[in-house]
């Protein structure tokens, strides 16, 4: 056996060495998680409020109504998409800030993180409901026939007067589901068309019950903001995924779930599952499920996963697209790479900030000035990004080798 020589042997433990250094270089930071564990959407409100970004827009209906509410509007379901969103709009909002006399304030890469955590999930928490819309909403969904509120309404069902004391519309929203099936026969016994929830009409109906309700004393179960974790463990547990897609896996015998029609609030998406009840009821009767029973925390939790279920979506092949992305949105006129392209702006390979995706929109955002002066000036098109293509950009700039800034000659 040929036993290698002391200079070879002390080639292959450097060779080792630099590969695994290679193998272990730490990875570009991801951003912080909006629900737990990280919880940045408590840390992003206190950006929204430090920064003034309430002096020109609402969050449901309390804030500045110069720009667009922030909690009422379908702005992305991914971190990058809101990142893109904010940069298309950058033009508009320097020009209203401007006018107004609002100075840009600057963010940092974890700023910025936190504060598209808490845009994120400003529609995950239920607005105010109108309890008198929600009084007629009792009557004619057929509701005050069978149960009795506040000592009005009928006892073929259970009364509701218990929900005085229940911290979130999502322990009443849960109740319904665990009882819809038995509910559905009921109403169907008694000639009862089984009502569906448009919007906030389940909000508003809730509110109602809890405002007309009697306070009878005892405790209510009371409800959190969900964990994703706990939720993708419920999911599996409950057996969602035979029928659903989440995330490219699952079943598809029922819709795929986390797209952005379902970034609405717990109650409204309660009100989703409710509607397709009977759908979902015959096709688990067919398969032999067992339709699953579900707490108020549990429901928090389920839709708290799915909610971020595509909030850190990468481009499979982002890298080589981020760099043909770099060239034909226009950012080489004025960015260069180890020297080549424009002058007036820093070299992406030497530049720190663009190291992570957090660093990337922070970056876009605290330059925007000077770069809608640029552009202005020569006259170049402002570069519109869909959220795919900003991942695709970072996903490139972040895997650029971080080289030292060339040394000024005197």
């Amino acid at each position: 056996m040929l036993r290698p020589t002391p200079r070879a042997a002390r080639l292959v433990v450097l060779f080792a060495a630099l590969t695994s250094t290679a193998w272990a270089e730490p990875q570009p930071p991801q951003p912080p998680q909006p629900f737990a564990p990280d919880w940045a959407m408590f840390a992003g409100g206190k950006v929204f409020a430090e920064k003034g970004c309430g002096r020109c827009h609402a969050l449901r209906g309390i804030g500045g109504g110069i720009g667009p509410d922030l909690g009422r509007i379908q702005a992305g379901k991914s971190f990058f998409e809101l990142g893109a969103a904010m940069w298309n709009h950058l033009p508009r909002m320097g020009a209203k800030m401007r006018e107004v006399g609002i100075r840009r304030p600057a963010l940092t890469p974890t700023e910025l993180s936190n504060l598209i955590a808490f845009l994120f999930t400003a529609q995950y928490y239920d607005e105010p409901g109108d309890s008198r819309v929600g009084e007629k909403l009792f009557a004619a969904k057929g509701c005050v026939q069978c149960h009795e509120v506040g000592g009005t309404g009928g006892r073929i069902g259970p009364g509701l007067d218990f929900l005085k004391r229940a911290n979130s519309p999502v322990l009443v929203a849960a109740a319904m589901w665990n009882h819809g099936p038995e509910m559905a026969e009921a109403m169907k016994a008694k000639g009862i068309a089984r009502p569906t929830f448009q919007g906030k009409e389940m909000v508003d109906l809730i509110a109602y019950v809890v405002t007309a309700a009697k306070d009878g004393g005892g405790e209510t179960a009371q409800v959190i903001p969900g964990t994703p974790a706990r939720g993708q463990k419920v999911f599996a547990e409950k057996r969602c995924g035979t029928c659903h897609r989440v995330g490219g896996k699952g079943g598809t015998v029922g819709p795929a779930l986390g797209h952005i029609g379902h970034h609405v609030s717990l109650t409204q998406f309660s009100a989703l599952m409710w509607n397709h009840g009977p759908a979902m009821w015959a096709k688990m009767k067919e398969r032999g499920i067992q339709v699953p029973r579900l707490t108020g925390q549990e429901m928090a939790d389920v839709v708290a996963y799915l909610y971020v279920s595509h909030y850190f979506d990468q481009p499979a092949i982002g890298r080589f697209q981020g760099q043909q992305l770099v060239q034909s949105k226009g950012c080489l006129t004025c960015h260069s790479v180890r020297g080549k392209g424009g002058k007036i702006a820093a070299d992406f390979a030497t530049s720190k900030v663009v190291a992570s995706a957090a660093g990337v929109v922070a970056g876009m955002w605290n330059h925007s000035r000077f770069m809608e002066t640029e552009t202005q000036k020569q006259e170049i098109p402002w570069p519109v990004l869909t959220g795919q293509e900003l991942a695709e950009i970072s996903a490139y700039l972040g895997s650029l080798p971080r080289t030292a800034p060339p040394k000024k000659s005197n």
